[in-house]
């Protein structure tokens, strides 16, 4: 018997979603628990699993196209079983939203079918119906030109293996990098070191072509330093080089679901939220004292994994920071639940690392550590990104010194991490060399005064530059 599969739902705030990819093609046997396609929704990309076994009889939705969760993408039945024309059309019909095809194929089938049922075994009325049939045909549409896309697969073996994502061009549909893609890269290179393996990843070096010195024939980090080629516009030159300039190309191109969610965001952020910003210079020298005596330890912790914990316990002190504005009144948290952002590629999501005031630096780290991994390979699940209190946005990473965050709607503020920087200070009429950073808070006027925010910020400060409280 036809069973409809429908789209499904990630999260409470998830109403649309888009498939980026069928890896099933109609006809295919399918067991339950397969890998039917891979979606992407406003918070990340994810693979959608078959609820039945059977067969693939036909897909109704195809790649690019966005439309409401619940709606029927496929079909999945006994090899052979025949589909009525109403049963496509009612299937059809719940793709709300996207273009209208549904409704043509509606009157189609009941105009010349009213005596159909009737003359059900003449094959002449079925023939002049492909215009059901469409959907097969239509889950080849092409998603707009210049989206590149990468299989959460791909991603994840790239990562695995070291792969240098810019080197490859992708085979899939659009140019989509497929996990084969990434497994031919990895065959046409010559036995690799694993420290010239990651020597070539953090460059950008195109590995393939070069031939090693080192046993078996081994390509070492002494052959990368002979000045082999590498890949025509790999990211691995360091100064600024004319080479790295593309060519502009003048066109509209449709965003996808994620950035979408972005700018909807932003804009509600800009519109809704009256934020005031407050900026204090840390000196990171504690900070610094405190990771390194970590990482004596053999414990992983990063700089944001610190300042998360610092943060915690400043808005504990702070409990307006633990509350959001609604239209209902100010509702405040028992829990807090503190925001990532994380760049990925075509958007930005913010994973959320849960109790960060109870839980240890060590624990915060390797929360951090595993939500920043499923991110980026586009697995993040409703949970890892829904109830955050606060969140961090740090570009300590880039020759970034101070930058403003936008509030992000249903919080109550965001703070803005710079690097840490070498300046001269003046200390008891002296001048010393220090370790500075700048810290950026944005936060909801609605609910918090400017000397709150200050006052937060203060001991936030204070927290930081005594960080072996951080436990």
């Amino acid at each position: 018997m036809a069973t409809k599969v429908l789209l499904p739902k990630f999260g409470q705030t998830v109403e649309t979603s888009e498939i980026t990819q069928w890896l099933v093609t109609e006809g295919d046997a399918i067991k339950k628990g397969a890998i039917l396609c891979e979606i992407a929704t406003d918070k990340s990309s994810l693979e959608v699993e078959s609820p039945y076994d059977g067969t693939l009889l036909r897909i109704l939705l195809p790649p690019g196209k966005t439309v409401p969760v619940g709606c029927v993408m496929a079909v999945i039945g006994a090899s052979g079983e025949a589909l009525a024309d109403a049963f496509l059309a009612e299937c059809l019909a719940t793709q709300v939203g996207a273009p209208s095809a549904a409704p043509a194929e509606s009157p189609a089938p009941r105009a010349p079918k009213a005596a159909a049922p009737a003359p059900a075994p003449r094959p002449a009325a079925p023939a002049p119906r492909p215009a059901p049939a469409a959907p097969a045909p239509v889950a080849a549409v092409a998603a707009p030109a210049g989206r590149v896309f990468v299989s959460p697969r791909a991603r994840k073996l790239a990562a695995a293996q070291e792969v240098p994502l810019a080197l490859l061009r992708g085979s899939g549909e659009n140019g989509r990098v497929c996990e084969a893609d990434v497994q031919g890269y990895l065959a046409a290179c010559a036995p690799t070191t694993p420290a010239a393996r990651t020597a070539a990843y953090q460059k950008g070096l195109d590995l393939r072509g070069l031939t090693g010195s080192g046993p078996g024939g081994q390509i070492t980090v002494g052959d990368l330093a002979k000045g082999k080629p590498a890949a025509a516009g790999a990211p691995a030159a360091k100064a600024f080089s004319l080479g790295e300039l593309t060519t502009l190309s003048a066109r509209l191109e449709k965003p996808s679901p994620m950035r979408r969610a972005i700018a909807a965001n932003m804009v509600a952020s800009a519109a809704a939220i009256p934020a005031f910003q407050v900026e204090v210079t840390v000196d990171a020298a504690a900070l610094i004292a405190r990771r390194e005596m970590a990482k004596a330890a053999g414990e992983k912790i990063s700089y944001g994994d610190l300042i998360a914990k610092a943060t915690a316990l400043a808005i504990r002190k702070h409990p307006d920071f633990a509350a959001t504005w609604t239209d209902q009144g100010i509702q405040y948290r028992d829990r807090v639940d503190i925001g990532f952002a994380v760049a990925v590629p075509g958007g930005l999501v913010v994973p959320v690392v849960r109790d960060c005031d109870q839980v240890s630096v060590a624990e915060i780290a390797a929360s951090s550590v595993a939500l920043v991994e499923k991110a980026r390979a586009g697995r993040l699940g409703p949970d890892d990104y829904t109830g955050g209190v606060f969140t961090l946005s740090n570009l300590g990473g880039f020759p970034v010194d101070r930058f403003v965050a936008i509030v992000p709607p249903g919080q109550s503020g965001i703070l803005a991490i710079g690097r840490i920087r070498d300046e001269v200070v003046v200390r008891g009429g002296g001048f010393f060399a220090a370790k500075l950073m700048s810290l950026t808070l944005s936060a909801d006027h609605r609910h918090i005064d400017g000397a709150a925010g200050a006052a937060f910020m203060k001991d936030l400060k204070e927290i930081l530059e005594n960080a072996q409280v951080l436990a």
